[in-house]
């Protein structure tokens, strides 16, 4: 399946962004913050790690790359909030 992705589609690079989403609900939840707050949290740092990175504007695959890297952050958040 991964040799069909285009090739500004890293999948290690997708993982990393989920893994630091992960850790990142699950440092707020530590913390005590509403489940909905983190959702937003976490998709805040997300843009704006993209907007940093240029993924919506200047990269290849833009504005693409910058979303799809934006929604690997949120799985986690997204399912914690949901179950």
């Amino acid at each position: 399946m991964w040799y069909m992705l285009p090739t500004w589609i890293r999948p290690l690079g997708l993982a990393e962004h989920l893994i630091v989403g992960g850790v990142l609900a699950a440092l707020l939840a530590a913390l005590g913050t509403p489940t909905l707050a983190r959702v937003v949290a976490v998709a805040a740092v997300g843009v704006a790690h993209e907007l940093g990175d240029g993924d919506f504007t200047r990269a290849q695959g833009a504005p693409w790359n910058g979303i799809l890297d934006t929604l690997a952050f949120l799985p986690v958040p997204l399912l914690w909030w949901l179950l």
